[in-house]
């Protein structure tokens, strides 16, 4: 890896709330210009550190950085999120700093363009852009119910709909339409992440199982995701399939990459989707829990040109899994840990409003991580510790006005 430079000044657009900078980069941190969606605890020493609600949405960000790198240049912009990856890569582009560039941004952001590109390696779900309520009918016509409706650059399943029959179409137009909406073909078969950083020299690929749907969240099924041992057959044909996603894209030459793709009743896979970035939800918790690598450290180390350590290359002792428990729609408390000697991690979450409802994949009221010795075992236990916690939820004094 390269040594750092005296020139050295990062620009950071921080989503991740738990993320310590300072920690993960400790060389650097008088050289942290940090602007953050969510409040951040350990910030002392660092250049500049700033919460800003809604920093995701808002233009002060950006208008900030363009200023501060004229009093003295920036040598890297980097971000933990999905949201900012195209204005990342835009002040990189117009201030000469090597990374993602804009039109890779978009390639991995906005989902039409995307799988028009992933098309070229891999096999994708039929799709088609949406200007008006008539390019869906004629896509329905086209490709037959079920049909999936979403925003092309939203992220969490979130305003994504499954239109089954003429009833869910009728209901669909009743909303506002949207002009940012793309329709693709419903792809039957479980779905499968793989989460990877690539650099030069470096290689790390993980691959797990969805435990459900992630759309199943919106009609009460529970998430969660169960990871594949690494030389489980199947792991590397997941892994390879990202290389040969991967081939269709100008990448960057240090990435996180999540990928999601469906297993068909034939055998096949088809590409769902594909984020230049760590997967969220509880994707982090269980890398470090079964390879020791934490993923955003591992990324924004080499971002930064600095060292990071060989990825793992002994077969892991134990893989993990995780379910969320989600919001009940009325004030429940979540139980104590699960009684299981199994049970790695057990979080309920203090920032849930009582009686919140689920509005994106990665909602919940609490979640427990397990580990087994395989896929089967560990989710054998998450569907027991799931049991659990849902016969040990309590309901809470309601404390509307």
């Amino acid at each position: 890896m390269t040594s750092v430079r005296p020139t050295t000044n990062i620009a950071v657009i921080n989503y991740g709330p738990r993320l310590d900078y300072p920690a993960m980069l400790p060389e650097l941190v008088d050289k942290l210009h940090v602007f953050s969606h969510n409040e951040l605890q350990n910030t002392e020493g660092l250049a500049h550190y700033e919460h800003i609600e809604d920093c995701e949405s808002v233009p002060y960000p950006e208008l900030m950085i363009r200023r501060l790198a004229g009093e003295k240049p920036f040598s890297h912009v980097v971000t933990d999120n999905e949201y900012d990856l195209e204005r990342a890569a835009r002040i990189r582009a117009d201030f000469g700093i090597s990374g993602q560039s804009p039109a890779s941004a978009l390639s991995f952001r906005d989902k039409l363009v995307m799988k028009e590109v992933a098309g070229h390696t891999v096999a994708t779900a039929r799709f088609a852009r949406l200007e008006t309520i008539v390019d869906l009918t004629r896509f329905i016509e086209r490709c037959a119910y079920p049909v999936v409706v979403k925003p092309v650059k939203q992220g969490g399943s979130r305003d994504i709909a499954v239109l089954r029959g003429d009833d869910d179409l009728v209901a669909f137009s009743r909303r506002p339409w949207r002009d940012d909406l793309m329709a693709e073909e419903f792809i039957e078969g479980p779905m499968y992440h793989v989460d990877a950083v690539l650099g030069e020299g470096y290689r790390f690929v993980a691959s797990s199982r969805y435990l459900r749907s992630c759309l199943g969240v919106f009609s009460g099924q529970n998430n969660g995701s169960v990871q594949l041992h690494p030389q489980d057959p199947f792991a590397k044909r997941l892994a390879e399939f990202l290389d040969r996603t991967l081939e269709a894209f100008d990448t960057p030459e240090v990435s996180a990459y999540h990928l999601e793709v469906f297993h068909t009743p034939e055998d096949g896979l088809v590409l769902c989707e594909i984020a230049s970035r760590i997967g969220g939800d509880r994707i982090p918790l269980l890398t470090r829990a079964t390879y020791g690598v934490d993923l955003h450290t591992t990324l924004l180390r080499q971002l930064c040109g600095l060292p990071v350590g060989p990825p793992p290359t002994a077969p892991p002792a134990a893989v993990h899994g995780s379910v969320s428990i989600l919001p009940q729609g009325r004030p429940v408390r979540a139980p104590g840990r699960p009684p299981f000697e199994w049970v790695r991690h057990y979080e309920v979450n203090e920032q849930l409003a009582p009686g919140a409802v689920t509005v994106h994949s990665a909602s919940h009221l609490c979640f427990v991580i397990v580990c087994g010795a395989d896929t089967a075992e560990v989710e054998r236990r998450l569907l027991q510790a799931e049991a659990w916690l849902l016969a040990n939820l309590e309901e809470a004094p309601y404390q509307g006005s």
